[in-house]
């Protein structure tokens, strides 16, 4: 283990739990020691250190849109809110399995993204809206998706 990693993790690790904060505030130590993404080796220290399961230190990675690991660099959230869904955001997720060969909850890792179904994203009058890297998008097209997949400032 990278001697900076395992400095950062006794820094913060003092024999008892870290509050939500802390552990978010110590990845993204971790993730600047790493050049930007949390590595597989990385994650499991943390796991150890912690003596907690990759699944639960995932499951906060997955609410932090500027944690990011090896396996996916972006995070795509489609909306599934009722008006959403009538203005094509279904059409949006058919797009995705279609194009992409990915369903809600699964991840891309060809084009390096994680994508999901999720609630309202509270854009109602503008959908159908994504949620890309924590930032909304409105009016959303299959075209403005591939310009953001496809690493491509979009065109909105």
């Amino acid at each position: 283990m990278d001697e900076k990693i395992k400095e950062i993790l006794e820094y913060y690790w003092k024999g008892s739990r870290l509050s939500q904060d802390e552990l978010v505030t110590m990845l993204r130590e971790i993730q600047d020691c790493c050049g930007g993404v949390i590595t597989g080796e990385a994650l499991r220290a943390v796991c150890e250190q912690l003596g907690v399961k990759e699944s639960y230190i995932s499951a906060v990675i997955k609410f932090v849109p500027d944690i990011k690991t090896e396996k996916v660099a972006h995070r795509l959230t489609i909306c599934g809110g009722v008006n959403c869904r009538s203005n094509g955001s279904s059409a949006l997720n058919a797009y995705m399995k279609k194009k992409y060969q990915v369903s809600p909850g699964g991840v891309c890792e060809k084009y390096g993204f994680s994508y999901e179904a999720g609630g309202c994203l509270k854009h109602c009058a503008h959908g159908p809206n994504i949620k890309w890297d924590g930032k909304v998008y409105s009016r959303v097209t299959p075209a403005i998706l591939d310009q953001l997949i496809q690493k491509k400032d979009p065109v909105l």
